[in-house]
């Protein structure tokens, strides 16, 4: 009888390591395919910034960014701060104010001089640097980024602008917050895989997140992506809504993204897609609501500027436009810079995304 037992156990064991193993198998043999899909400015570059950092890629050693990875955005980021400092300087003339004293306009005459050059980042010395942070602190600028969704103007501007002196030392090494929010315009297609472990598995899932450029001469380029799409990642930006298209300053972007939104829900190649759906830039949504009315892009919306009633009208609006009833659709509320936030909401990202490949493996 104990042998019996003892077979009966040893039976079982092989049979749920051979049920382990399969599982294992046709999990390897699978690469989930994310399509990250948005309008410019929405926040997906942020996100694929956001995967190396949190798992890094398959071809390295570690989670993080690479010292690669950091270095390349240097330029960037000296871009970021010039561009930024050239739309102020634009943003005053067309105001009508005027840098009257005749430190800051020498230091304005200097910057200027510097941005006709095809290589500026090359220029970004520490006087260049000097005369951005005083323009910066200047009260004429202060009035200007007081109207700020009047013109284009980066949402991470300040934060680079602040520290323009930071970024003229040779030294310099740009942190992950740096990086994150380096701001540079995505053309062509960008894939970025990595592996996570997945719960009870010994092996790895591979992903592969899959990034476009958001503005409207890229989006011709996103039909070649289309296919063998595991699940579409699709970033809203909330604190769009008052703010105009870089490539077209006649449309509302928010009503852009929505307009985009339907458009690809109801493709013919997403019809049984599932939807993950990131409403992003929470933190400077929250903050324009205190300033700027909902009804810049939506006029008949009667409510108050109360945050939640605001992102409902918002998730209504976009998540009408749905025309299939048994498609999978799931929402998210995020701020893309946060790692903590990005890396909770990207963990059940992830148990959606396998228990659908469970589902179809027929494993679940």
């Amino acid at each position: 009888m104990g042998n019996c037992a003892s077979l009966d156990e040893q039976t079982l064991r092989d049979r749920e390591i051979g049920r382990n193993l399969k599982k294992d198998f046709k999990l390897s043999a699978n690469v989930a395919k994310i399509l990250l899909l948005g309008t410019g400015e929405s926040g997906k570059s942020t996100i694929v910034k956001q995967m190396k950092i949190i798992h890094g890629t398959q071809n390295s050693e570690k989670e993080g960014l690479t010292e690669e990875d950091r270095t390349a955005q240097v330029v960037v980021i000296k871009n970021n701060v010039l561009d930024s400092i050239e739309a102020l300087i634009n943003a005053a003339e067309e105001f009508g104010y005027k840098y009257s004293e005749s430190e800051a306009e020498q230091a304005k005459t200097r910057i200027v001089a510097s941005l006709e050059s095809l290589e500026r980042a090359n220029h970004y010395t520490a006087q260049l640097a000097k005369d951005v942070t005083l323009l910066w602190n200047h009260p004429t600028t202060v009035e200007c980024v007081k109207r700020k969704n009047e013109f284009q103007f980066l949402d991470s501007a300040p934060y680079f602008l602040k520290q323009a002196e930071t970024y003229s030392s040779p030294e310099y090494i740009p942190s992950d917050e740096d990086v994150l929010r380096a701001r540079s315009i995505t053309t062509g297609i960008v894939t970025v895989p990595f592996e996570v472990k997945g719960k009870g598995s010994s092996s790895p899932f591979k992903f592969e997140l899959v990034d476009v450029g958001g503005q409207r001469t890229e989006r011709r380029k996103w039909i070649h992506c289309f296919q063998d799409v595991t699940a579409v990642l699709f970033i809203i930006s909330l604190s769009d809504y008052n703010q105009t298209l870089y490539e077209d300053e006649t449309t509302n972007r928010m009503q852009e993204s929505e307009k985009l939104f339907g458009e690809m829900l109801n493709n013919v190649f997403f019809r049984e897609t599932p939807f993950i759906v990131f409403f992003n830039k929470v933190d400077l949504f929250q903050e324009k609501l205190k300033s700027a009315s909902l009804t810049i892009a939506y006029k008949e919306y009667t409510g108050s500027q109360d945050y939640t009633e605001a992102l409902d009208l918002i998730k209504m609006k976009f998540l009408g436009h749905d025309l299939s009833r048994d498609r999978g659709k799931y929402t998210f509320e995020t701020t893309a810079t946060d790692t903590n936030i990005v890396k909770n909401v990207f963990g059940t990202v992830q148990n959606i995304i396998l228990k659908q490949i469970l589902e179809v493996a027929g494993l679940l």
